[in-house]
């Protein structure tokens, strides 16, 4: 394993907002199904009646949300009443509203939250409703663990799908003799050697940001075949010597100068852009990132920019995101039915048996959904364009994928603001990797058993 410094990077972090880099992007944060954008909360316009839902969503792309809802209501005759919340404090601010006793009929949620709600009785599962064996039974085996919890409830319904992928300059590599993209660590660790050398200015970019840093552990210790969570949500990734490998090898990337210290507070437009201009060689973030770079304004080496579907390491596995709608607990009856009935139009398929949302999503972002016949769709192939590969993806989904269902129990949500202050401290110098490791476990068992806080 590439050997550590024993004087750990101490750099004064400077933070880049994203506003710099919008006149190369022409995009704003909440272009982002996960970055929101201003402080302000937005109402929809239909009229009030005695059937009318509330729904609640972060703020990403109001139009298309507003689109999506009066589809429905045309269909259903019942109106929606939308308020949006900005995505920067998301889970508290739903939170106290359900808490404060606020009807919100359906909403989105963080995966990470969607077993806790319903602990917490915020939440309703949806098992007892009518096709949701079917939602289930239609999506990657892979996916159904994120809207399960581990007795087998059908908590929620899916938002938007995501995989996380390794994006490399496929030219920026042949030109310096690298004939493919890595497939290990210490691969990706030669190569962004000699991509520094030859004038690159941070080989490597990370989405190393406190609040990402868990979803991003969880992405390496799968590609390296480690097991995070036994079918208990017990920790069990300490008892893998890989686990140690993977902290040295992010400290040795940080440490060595194949990143920037900026990736710590970067946001991902930003570190998006330094692949667009060429600043960077590799970028592992969304599949849908791809699409962000090949967007991008007066960007020189953005077309040169694809995706390898297999991540660096043992297995190459990847993990399988995605956020959630779920149900409040307020509806009985006929405003039930129609909780239920939009719920599916959203996160399944419409009275027609389309996946008429998802199909818009793909358009809009190049967001996935945990179906299989989305990818074979010959709409959602032209929204993608042609610097995917959608067969490649759909594997990724099926079969080179997981889910680690610890991430939708009740107690998950405060292990996962610890990682981002163990790994910070790591990569600052503040604890070792095998120190950083321990903590970890220490970490989830202490969330586990409720002693965690938040």
């Amino acid at each position: 394993m590439l050997m550590l410094k024993k004087d750990f990077l101490r750099s004064e972090l400077s933070k880049r907002h994203f506003l710099k880099h919008a006149a190369l992007t022409g995009l704003t944060v909440a272009s982002l199904p996960l970055f929101g954008q201003a402080n302000r909360v937005l109402a929809g316009s239909m009229p009030k009646g005695s059937r009318e839902l509330r729904f609640n969503a972060w703020e990403f792309q109001p139009d298309s949300i507003r689109g999506f809802l009066d589809d429905w209501t045309a269909k259903s005759g019942v109106p929606v009443d939308l308020s949006l919340i900005p995505n920067v404090g998301y889970g508290p601010a739903i939170q106290t509203r359900l808490q404060g006793g606020e009807v919100i009929d359906v909403y989105y949620n963080f995966t990470y939250n969607s077993g806790k709600f319903v602990d917490q009785g915020w939440a309703r599962e949806v098992s007892d409703l009518p096709g949701a064996d079917d939602m289930l039974a239609d999506m990657f085996p892979a996916a159904r663990e994120r809207h399960q919890l581990p007795d087998g409830r059908v908590v929620s319904a899916p938002y938007f799908s995501a995989a996380h992928v390794l994006h490399y300059n496929e030219k920026m590599l042949a030109d310096n003799g690298i004939s493919g993209p890595p497939k290990t660590m210490q691969e990706q660790y030669d190569q962004a050697k000699i991509l520094k050398s030859a004038g690159v200015r941070n080989p490597y970019v990370a989405y190393w940001i406190k609040e990402f840093c868990e979803e991003y552990l969880m992405v390496y210790l799968l590609a390296e075949g480690i097991v995070p969570f036994d079918d208990d949500g017990k920790p069990v990734f300490a008892d893998d010597s890989k686990s140690r490998d993977v902290m040295e090898w992010w400290a040795s990337m940080f440490l060595d100068g194949l990143t920037s210290p900026t990736m710590l507070t970067d946001d991902p437009i930003a570190e998006a852009t330094m692949m667009g201009t060429g600043d960077a060689g590799f970028y592992v973030l969304h599949h849908y990132f791809l699409k962000i770079i090949r967007d991008l304004k007066d960007a020189p080496e953005k077309d040169n920019v694809t995706i390898s579907y297999r991540m660096p390491g043992r297995t190459g596995a990847t993990l399988q995101m995605g956020e959630v709608i779920q149900m409040g607990t307020k509806a009985t009856g006929q405003s039930l039915n129609d909780a239920w009935d939009l719920m599916k139009f959203y996160g399944w398929k419409d009275e027609n048996g389309e996946l008429r949302t998802f199909k818009a999503w793909a358009k809009a972002a190049a967001l996935a959904c945990p179906y299989p016949e989305f990818f074979k769709d010959p709409d959602v192939k032209a929204s993608y364009g042609d610097f995917y590969d959608m067969d490649a993806l759909s594997r990724v989904f099926e079969t080179g994928s997981s889910v680690v269902g610890a991430r939708s129990m009740a107690w998950y949500q405060p292990f996962q603001v610890f990682v981002g202050e163990r790994i910070h401290a790591m990569l600052l110098g503040q604890a070792t990797p095998a120190e950083t490791v321990r903590g970890l476990a220490d970490d989830a068992l202490k969330a586990r058993s409720g002693a965690g806080g938040l």
